[in-house]
């Protein structure tokens, strides 16, 4: 008992401990606009205006239409993914990370050359269909933000879902089916139940990701299409308006907060799970030529949605000044090493690969250690108002967290320390949704036997939890790297011009329109990317 009380009590340090640095940034920020005595009518007139509206009617559409695409489109691959095995599985898990680990500014980049009007898509619609003057023009625009956002988070659905499906006891399936009930039938009344845990909550996550979305909205919708993030910035940067910036992230904020709680009034209602997984049929021609079919089908278009841009991004960094029509050449990559780059970016190429490398795995290691103890000491409980304030990061204004890090702490801590600190900020709630998610999956059944058997804590946590969890805990490092490796606003605001990642060099090669140097290095970055996500994925199946 005195054991079970210091666990508690240390899991309830570093839960307060979490609170207290996640949100005394954003109080100061808020409550420095909370002073002035004209911030209520600065908020009647705001919520009283077109603007508000218009906000938060393109933002909830966008956002809702970005989640709905993305689980309809990547629900066919986690069902292949989740009860079958195949060549080069493994392999295509971990590329399938990448999307979400690029930075919005290179997958807009991406999205241009594939998709813009001079892209490759219609350079191979020109070719196939000459006469017809069929072309692409959606990327612009409504359109063009929903299939950005798509790009994004389709391959996370994939895997997330995927893996919740593979850990599905096989067991309840064949019992339905020894019972008379029909696949359909089957599916929907015991699959879908242990999978609708998961689709709620990876829905929530897409639409709060994509109402946030910032760098996307940007560039293909202009100032034409506004998220509150893009009116945050607006009036940060363009109109210098602190307190109205300051307003309208406190309003963003309980706006998300109100979804965030119904989501976790619905989660109360949810009971579900699952197994320790199982050994997948192999998907072969010979054994079951259908579903190869069908596989087929399903990934040759999902394929070259995912690879179309990227595969654009690894052939312009081949080509002269990175136009299409010239001749291939290696010239972009060398001029990464020379001084050019040096004076343009701010440091040499080997400096940024380390201190990359060097702070994702430091904000993985740190997010998922601690994501993880918390999931862990909160398994048996039902999602809660306490689950809540861990998920309330995701609809703060990224750009109000680092202004409000910035003030509190910049005087006292390095610019590394305050950039950990943000990037912690920014992956948590993510890396908490995916431990969280897979400790209910798994469910307590195996533990209370282990424990039943005499196994002590040392045992029952090398024996039985780690490698129940070794793949969910891979998954949600993987993710807190890519939030590292992708951010661009903290290290900008908080790095004081001194540290430079990947994404900045690429944000200041596009600054100065040095477009196939920021090419080439945007294609070293995806190699980068898939390594240390195949390092981690290495390491969870060993």
């Amino acid at each position: 008992m005195m054991r079970i009380s210091i666990r508690r009590q240390r899991t309830a340090l570093v839960y307060w401990g979490l609170i207290i640095l996640f949100y005394l940034p954003v109080v100061t920020v808020l409550g420095r606009a909370l002073i002035n005595a004209k911030v209520l009518k600065e908020l009647l007139d705001f919520v009283g205006s077109g603007l508000f509206w218009n906000t938060l009617s393109f933002s909830a559409t966008e956002a809702f239409f970005s989640a709905a695409f993305s689980l309809c489109l990547a629900l066919p691959g986690a069902y292949f993914f989740g009860n079958f095995d195949f060549p080069g599985k493994r392999f295509l898990r971990n590329i399938m990370v990448l999307p979400f680990m690029l930075p919005g500014i290179l997958v807009v980049l991406g999205m241009v050359v594939f998709y813009g009007r001079n892209g490759t898509l219609n350079h191979w619609l020109i070719r196939l269909f000459p006469e017809s003057g069929l072309r692409f023009t959606g990327l612009y625009g409504f359109s063009g933000i929903i299939l950005a956002n798509v790009f994004y988070n389709f391959s996370f659905c994939i895997r997330v879902l995927g893996e919740s499906w593979e850990r599905i006891d096989p067991n309840l399936s064949e019992a339905s089916a020894v019972l008379g009930a029909s696949r359909r039938r089957t599916f929907w009344g015991v699959t879908f139940p242990l999978l609708r845990p998961t689709l709620s909550y990876l829905f929530l996550l897409v639409f709060l990701y994509s109402f946030l979305s910032f760098t996307v909205v940007l560039a293909l919708g202009g100032y034409l299409y506004k998220t509150f993030e893009v009116l945050i910035y607006i009036e940060y940067n363009s109109k210098l308006n602190f307190d109205r910036a300051t307003v309208i992230a406190g309003l963003q904020t309980a706006i998300l907060a109100g979804v965030l709680f119904l989501q976790n009034w619905l989660g109360r209602r949810i009971r579900t799970g699952g197994g320790l997984g199982r050994v997948l049929p192999r998907l072969s021609w010979r054994e079951k030529p259908w579903q190869s079919v069908i596989a087929l089908g399903y990934a040759l278009p999902a394929g070259l949605f995912l690879a179309g841009p990227l595969g654009a991004i690894v052939v312009r960094s081949l080509k002269e000044r990175g136009l299409p029509e010239s001749g291939f050449t290696w010239k972009n990559y060398r001029q990464l090493f020379d001084e050019g780059f040096r004076f343009i970016v701010g440091n040499d190429l080997t400096e940024i690969l380390g201190v990359s490398i060097a702070l994702a795995l430091t904000v993985a290691v740190a997010t998922t250690g601690v994501a993880y103890l918390l999931a862990r000491g909160r398994r048996t409980r039902p999602w809660q108002v306490g689950d809540l304030w861990l998920q309330l990061p995701i609809g703060i204004s990224f750009l109000t967290f680092s202004f409000g890090i910035g003030l509190l702490a910049r005087e006292y801590l390095p610019p590394i320390v305050l950039i950990i600190w943000a990037q912690m900020f920014l992956a948590f709630p993510l890396v908490y949704s995916v431990l969280r998610n897979a400790w209910r999956d798994l469910g307590e059944y195996p533990l209370e036997a282990a424990r039943t058997l005499g196994a002590d804590r040392r045992r029952l946590f090398w024996t039985i939890e780690l490698p129940m969890m070794r793949k969910p805990i891979a998954t949600a490092a993987a993710y807190a790297m890519a939030f590292s490796l992708g951010d661009l606003a903290a290290v900008l605001m908080l790095g004081q011009g001194g540290i430079v990642t990947v994404s900045v060099a690429i944000y200041r090669l596009i600054g100065h329109y040095h477009f196939p140097r920021a090419i080439a290095l945007g294609v070293l970055f995806m190699v980068i990317s898939v390594l240390l996500y195949s390092l981690a994925q290495e390491k969870a199946d060993n």
